[in-house]
């Protein structure tokens, strides 16, 4: 059986804003009650990880910007250009306005699997494009807006959701597994090339 799955420009499912603009350095502290999501903190696929990001004391307009569960930030300058779903809400953070962030207000399409499909080959050549000619890419969220996606049915974007959700756990846990492989086996070595024995 064929499906045919309509598409949308992502302005017409989303409402988009640039993230929250800090003038000068990062002021960060320790004690602050603000999170703040910055693209060295980030990989790609992977979940957003809160204790990594810097902190902040709270500061003026911080709640407009306040991200929620089920917004999706997206990486909006440099080679980087990918986005992340917040499936867990923080306490109390924002982006830096190195992001645009996007708030679904369409029943239509599923945070998760927006972002998913913004991340894959097609979307992300679109991308590019729309930042051809510019030294240090910038997508500007005009650009964004026109973003063509693929609406499938939200049960076909659950279970795809789901299963890239359940993709990259099973690739951190073997990972781990690896990473604890080769700790046992430096400690052997290191065992093995001192000269003792047990």
């Amino acid at each position: 059986m064929t499906h045919t799955f309509h598409m949308e420009n992502l302005g017409e499912l989303a409402d988009i804003k640039s993230g929250y603009l800090f003038k000068g350095a990062l002021p960060v502290d320790p004690a602050g009650g603000v999170a703040v999501v910055q693209i060295k903190d980030l990989q790609a696929r992977e979940p957003i990880n809160w204790s990594k990001c810097a902190r902040v004391a709270k500061g003026h307009m911080m709640d407009e910007a306040r991200l929620r569960r089920g917004m999706v930030i997206f990486s909006a300058k440099g080679t980087r250009n990918f986005a992340w779903h917040i499936d867990d809400e923080p306490r109390f953070a924002v982006a830096n306005s190195l992001f645009h962030v996007f708030a679904v207000r369409s029943e239509r399409i599923n945070p998760a699997f927006l972002a998913w499909q913004i991340n894959q080959s097609k979307a992300q050549a679109w991308l590019e494009n729309a930042s051809a000619g510019v030294t240090v890419r910038n997508i500007k969220i005009s650009a964004l807006k026109d973003l063509p996606i693929i609406v499938p049915p939200i049960a076909d974007q659950l279970k795809i959701a789901a299963y890239e959700s359940a993709a990259m756990a099973e690739k951190r846990a073997l990972l781990a597994l690896i990473e604890n492989r080769e700790k046992e086996m430096r400690a052997i070595a290191a065992t093995i090339l001192s000269g003792k024995t047990s």
